[in-house]
């Protein structure tokens, strides 16, 4: 029995190029499921707004830190989000997006040591986006502003009644004492001056919306890649996942995988006859040749044991056919046969009764077609040793009977049980089993290759058929190629 084959990278080469409709179909259900979402999604614009921030000091001149230093993004992220913000903006746009919806779409990003931010807007255009972007960064800027003056406003308000009360007290203060209340007022006046001086601006647009670039959320080419992606995975992930349960048959390397191998021939014709003709001839003639060539040329003995789905297909006639043609008496002892199948085999062989051989047990014919060649059909409804329903005992004797130079091939139907088929194999010694593509499963060609193995028979291959081959009667056939007919004289010779 053949060890099965290691799995390397080609088994994932095969199944993949197996299961590539599997992929194909997930590939494009992927692609119809992002179409499906982009139309039901409506799509959305987002457009940016860049600004530089003013960063408020009392001696911008000499600062003790860089001004990015003092900006601090959390803050100006809540500031620019604010509703107060996002209001202001909706009065300055007309019949744009209200207050809540801009505060839904801003987003605010802090440019990295640097004193810049890029507000960004989201809408259902591009128009609407950009105005939104420019307003609300514009209504952040003044907010900015208006925060700053109002703080510098206070604590002038604060230093200029400090400085009153002051100038009240130096006036009703002695000579002596109006030195140090002198100093004080000088300090308040120049703190008020510093304030004046404090540029309370909020900043400025450096870049704005219309400048910037929008970007379209989602985005077709990025979820259509994805979905093609996605798809693609799935459709591996599957491929591998159906090929795993899928235990039927498809071509040489199942066979191989399950350690049956090597295939002897693949038969593509969905109608085979008997006789072999067309191509078919040449396909049996291969099988010989090789059967041959791993048996050795002293074969003896074969068991065709049928994995496929139908009774006795044509491949053990035709291998008998092809061995007779070496000049090789040949016995072809069908078991489990229907009248059916015989009918076939008595026409397209001619099949007379073999007046020189006989067995109360069988039904011996000899065919006028090919010479060299018999058919026995052990009768199972006659009286048998009960050794096995299939193998009887006229099988048994035939093949220990074997005249020196005869090939016996022993032909199982599909539905041979265990024992005959370990009892055929014996017999013979050496076996070939027939699969059919898409129905022969994977299990019992396995379970084919270990009986055999089982009773120390040898496995020369397999033989592969179309799904569905039937056997057709020879006289419905026109083929113009065809096994080579002996002349009468030479068969009544013989007889």
């Amino acid at each position: 029995m053949n060890e099965k084959p290691s799995v390397g990278i080609g088994h994932y080469v095969v199944v993949l190029k197996r299961q590539w409709k599997i992929i194909v179909a997930m590939a494009l259900l992927g692609v119809l499921a992002v179409v499906a979402f982009l139309y039901l999604v409506p799509s959305r614009v987002m457009a940016s707004t860049l600004v530089n921030v003013n960063v408020i000091v009392s001696d911008p001149f000499n600062p003790s830190r860089p001004a990015s230093g003092l900006l601090d993004a959390a803050t100006e992220d809540q500031l620019a989000s604010s509703y107060v913000v996002a209001h202001n903006a909706a009065q300055t746009l007309q019949g744009g997006d209200d207050a809540a919806a801009l505060r839904d779409g801003v987003s605010v990003t802090a440019g990295l040591n640097a004193t810049t931010v890029r507000i960004s807007y989201t809408s259902s255009s591009a128009e609407r986006a950009r105005a939104g972007a420019d307003a609300l960064a514009n209504s952040y800027l003044l907010y900015r502003q208006s925060e700053a003056d109002a703080r510098k406003t206070k604590m002038i308000n604060q230093l200029q009644q400090q400085l009153t009360s002051l100038n009240a007290v130096l006036g009703a203060t002695a000579l002596a004492d109006r030195s140090a209340l002198s100093g004080r007022i000088s300090s308040v006046e120049y703190q008020i001056n510093q304030l004046t001086a404090i540029d309370t601006t909020g900043g400025s647009v450096l870049t704005p919306a219309a400048e910037n670039p929008v970007s379209v959320q989602p985005q077709t080419s990025t979820f259509l890649a994805s979905g093609l992606l996605v798809g693609l995975v799935l459709g591996v992930i599957l491929a591998f996942i159906r090929n795993a349960f899928n235990r039927r048959i498809l071509d040489g390397y199942d066979v191989g995988l399950v350690g049956a191998g090597p295939v002897l021939a693949e038969l593509d014709g969905s109608r085979g006859t008997i006789p072999a003709r067309g191509d078919d001839v040449n396909e049996f003639r291969m099988i010989r040749e090789r059967m041959l060539a791993s048996a050795g040329t002293s074969l003896e003995a074969l068991t065709v044991i049928d994995a496929t789905q139908g009774g006795l297909s044509d491949v053990a006639p035709n291998l008998a056919v092809v061995m007779a043609q070496t000049g090789a008496d040949v016995e072809l002892v069908v078991m489990g046969t229907s009248e059916k199948y015989m009918t076939l085999l008595r026409d397209g062989l001619q099949l007379v009764p073999d007046t020189t051989d006989s067995d109360e047990e069988a039904e011996i014919l000899g065919s006028l077609r090919i010479p060299h060649l018999k058919v026995t059909r052990p009768d199972r409804t006659g009286t048998h040793d009960g050794a096995d329903d299939l193998v009887t005992g006229v099988v048994r004797r035939r093949t220990a009977g074997r005249k020196p130079g005869t090939v016996i091939i022993l032909a199982l139907p599909a539905d041979a049980p265990y024992a005959s088929r370990l009892a055929a194999g014996r017999l013979a010694g050496a076996g070939v089993m027939v699969a059919e593509r898409l129905r022969s499963r994977a299990d019992d060609l396995a379970a084919g290759a270990a009986q055999l193995d089982e009773v120390g028979a040898v496995l020369l291959g397999v033989v592969l058929l179309q799904r569905g081959r039937t056997i057709t009667d020879t006289h419905e056939t026109s083929h113009p190629a065809t096994l080579e007919v002996p002349g009468r004289d030479a068969v009544s010779a013989r007889r």
